[in-house]
């Protein structure tokens, strides 16, 4: 496909065509080469997806279809990863619902909140790689950035600091930003001076916001960070 869209686009005049098939082409060998390491949330090109509720299914047929010689042991991680993925696209979705049907509030933060309690329980039930965990929350939507925080939360080896540093500086909601600062307290003990540093830069910069001064949780959090980091330096 690739070969066939790269002769196509120096032959043809259908230039659109030509690069649809190359980016399909590109697709299949990523695919091939990469198997099932090929785990994002969304995998784009030209408006293509490969949407996770796709890449759910092709691994529970994976692990159905293995040949009894292979190891019991990874077509079990294999399954289990697939079932774990489920239960976030089905939290996914709640999240999405609440946050599009209530109004902020009181109740509503408490809904969010259990949700992100359940995110962490079930991101205990199977291994992510972390690169994939790091690749939802930079690339992710709104639902998506706040899952990856809390597996974050949930498995130490999938922490990524620019990961909070964009959330409490750059968040795409106060909820995603209250979740960066408790990512970021728990990962106080392993910082470096100059990531302590940066995550006081972007606590002080946060606090400077109407939103972030108006929400006592945030505010509360927050100085409390402070305080630790002053405490390490």
């Amino acid at each position: 496909m690739f070969v066939a869209g790269g002769v196509a686009l120096f032959t043809i005049d259908n230039s659109a065509g030509s690069l649809f098939l190359v980016a399909l082409g590109v697709t299949l060998i990523l695919v091939a080469v990469l198997g099932e390491r090929v785990q994002l949330e969304s995998f784009e090109i030209l408006g293509a997806k490969l949407r996770v509720r796709e890449v759910i299914a092709s691994r529970l047929e994976l692990a159905q279809l293995s040949s009894p010689g292979e190891d019991d042991r990874s077509r079990a991680q294999v399954h289990e990863q697939a079932l774990t993925l489920q239960k976030l696209v089905g939290l996914y979705d709640l999240y999405e619902h609440i946050r599009r049907t209530e109004r902020a509030s009181d109740q509503r933060t408490a809904a969010l909140d259990q949700l992100a309690v359940r995110m962490r329980t079930v991101g205990r039930d199977a291994q992510f790689d972390p690169v994939e965990v790091s690749t939802w929350f930079h690339n992710g939507t709104d639902p998506l950035r706040v899952i990856a925080l809390n597996l974050m939360l949930a498995r130490e080896e999938c922490r990524d600091f620019l990961a909070v540093l964009k959330a409490i500086d750059r968040p795409h909601s106060l909820f995603e930003q209250y979740y960066g600062l408790v990512l970021g307290r728990e990962m106080l003990p392993r910082l470096d001076t100059l990531e302590r540093r940066l995550l006081t830069d972007a606590i002080t910069r946060a606090k400077r916001r109407r939103g972030f001064r108006r929400d006592r949780p945030l505010t509360a959090l927050s100085s409390t960070i402070l305080a630790e980091l002053d405490d390490k330096n």
